[in-house]
């Protein structure tokens, strides 16, 4: 908030908007370089161990050993599950007992002997004709070549093409923000 704070008393301009914009994708890229992963086979058992653990806590029956996969090649590594592009529920995605789903994908790259977060994508859909009807956290492989319309890090609030600013997370921490935020939240509102 520092960077806000000293342009307080600046006029309001798109030019002011620009360079805050452009302040947070800069800070998102430290951010990355901190986030400490280990190595991608680690990290993916780690995601399977926490879906498995939601799975023996829902109703839903999911295999997150058979719904995960894991490609490495190189120095990138991809952790999937689900489709990549959501355009309806599949037997590959994970279910919820309140109907709704998630499918997710993670790059990680190796730089100087460090894993890193390249990009993911998290698509958790609500269940029936909820509004919005989904939300996707999604961070690009590169900054946009205008972060003020589309920030490298950012959730769709159900539609395409909005860009809402969002911070960094380990991806478990995406998880915990699904399973014990949304849709905590949406089956104590039921």
């Amino acid at each position: 908030m520092a960077g806000l704070a000293g342009q307080r008393g600046s006029a309001v301009t798109l030019e002011r908007a620009r360079t805050l914009a452009e302040a947070l994708d800069a800070k998102t890229d430290r951010e990355l370089i901190e986030l400490r992963l280990g190595p991608p086979y680690k990290v993916l058992s780690q995601i399977r161990a926490y879906l498995l653990r939601r799975s023996e806590e829902i109703k839903t029956r999911n295999n997150p050993i058979q719904l995960l996969r894991y490609y490495l090649e190189n120095d990138f590594a991809q952790i999937d599950l689900g489709p990549s592009i959501d355009t309806g529920p599949t037997p590959q995605h994970f279910h919820f007992d309140s109907g709704a789903r998630l499918s997710f994908g993670l790059t990680l790259r190796e730089v100087d002997g460090q894993w890193r977060v390249i990009s993911f994508r998290y698509h958790y859909v609500l269940p029936g004709q909820q509004s919005p009807q989904y939300l996707r956290i999604d961070m690009r492989d590169a900054p946009h070549p205008d972060p003020l319309i589309e920030p490298r890090c950012h959730l769709h609030p159900g539609i395409d093409d909005v860009w809402i600013p969002f911070s960094i997370h380990h991806p478990i921490e995406i998880l915990d923000r699904i399973f014990f935020g949304l849709e905590r939240v949406r089956q104590e509102s039921i």
